[in-house]
């Protein structure tokens, strides 16, 4: 497990933690010099971040809320095109704070005051998850998707499904932009998934899953 310690001291946690369970000490973040000492002895191979207000966390690999550019893009045009920002976060599976710092750099926040289903406390609706044709579902539902009348790869109207389905579905090329998606008929979209591999859900640590995520985040005290 690794291990990200702020205000990490003489790094005593990580010590400790070592004796209940395997722990990696990933970074740390001090600006005492005693302390940055003592770090740099003990632990020569750990990045030190530093002054804990000036981190700049989009830039640390492995973080549970770190999402690539494109997500970002995707995660912003699904807020403006109407979605919550608590249905945003559940998709990428990120806190909602950690969504609303992303997207309170990108966009123009909305105000917050919500009623009924709107409000994130409403408990009337459906359970079902977040997965991306949820997210579809809800677009058509509210204008932000429209749903074309003949499919995009071969001009027809194809085929109606034998279980009631609309005849032009919407199918992902890429699950990280769960709104940008092709409009097929029933054939054109199974010669799709036969020539192709849409891009899989990516929902934590970096992009290209070469970096190992962050595991345990300890702080002492500043």
């Amino acid at each position: 497990m690794r291990l990200l310690s702020l205000c990490s001291g003489y790094e005593g946690i990580s010590l400790g933690l070592e004796t209940l369970f395997p722990v990696e000490l990933a970074y740390v973040a001090d600006i005492d010099p005693g302390a940055c000492k003592i770090l740099a002895h003990r632990f020569p191979e750990v990045p030190n971040l530093g002054d804990l207000t000036k981190i700049d966390w989009d830039k640390i690999p492995g973080m549970p809320w770190r999402l690539s550019p494109e997500q970002k893009q995707a995660a912003t045009g699904m807020y403006d095109a109407g979605m919550s920002i608590q249905q945003v976060a559940d998709y990428y599976g990120v806190t909602r704070q950690g969504m609303w710092d992303i997207l309170r750099r990108r966009t123009t926040m909305r105000p917050q005051l919500k009623f009924g289903a709107d409000n994130h406390f409403y408990r009337g609706g459906s359970t079902a998850d977040d997965h991306a044709q949820n997210l579809v579902e809800w677009a058509l539902a509210s204008g932000a998707l429209l749903r074309p009348e003949t499919c995009s790869q071969c001009g027809g109207a194809g085929p109606a499904y034998s279980d009631g389905r609309a005849a032009i579905q919407a199918h992902h090329p890429d699950y990280n932009k769960p709104l940008d998606v092709m409009w097929l008929c029933k054939t054109c979209h199974h010669q799709w998934h036969i020539d192709n591999v849409a891009v899989p859900l990516r929902k934590r640590g970096d992009a290209d899953g070469s970096t190992a995520d962050i595991d345990i985040l300890s702080a002492g005290f500043p």
